[in-house]
């Protein structure tokens, strides 16, 4: 995959053989990016798993995502996620949503999941 950080609250991933971070401009990776990046990368596999079996070319995909911050507590208030890919015939525009929000990742976000800590000394 290719995560490119593009601002303090947006990521670009596209498809590709091997990790690459790439940080443009001011932009740095941080972990409200990794979070970001998680769930842009397993909508990219999951496309491209799907892309393959129905024979559909992944040259032009991308997944950008933005977030907002939210108070009380602060945190990610939400995510939007666009896909551009071109080369998507129309009459599939409606399977690739759907294809989108099987990641597990976005099960994950939108199913909030219990968080245990324990401290040892």
């Amino acid at each position: 995959m290719r995560i490119r950080v593009t601002g303090e609250t947006e990521i670009t991933v596209e498809p590709a053989e091997m990790l690459e971070i790439e940080e443009v401009g001011d932009a740095h990776l941080g972990p409200l990016h990794m979070l970001a990046a998680s769930l842009a990368t397993c909508t990219v596999a999951v496309l491209a798993s799907w892309a393959d079996a129905v024979g559909l070319s992944l040259a032009d995909l991308e997944v950008r995502l933005a977030w907002n911050y939210v108070e009380d507590p602060y945190r990610v208030g939400g995510y939007r996620m666009d896909i551009e890919w071109p080369s998507l015939p129309e009459e599939r525009l409606a399977r690739v949503r759907r294809v989108a929000e099987a990641c597990t990742v976005h099960h994950t976000l939108t199913h909030s999941p219990a968080i245990q800590i324990d401290v040892g000394g």
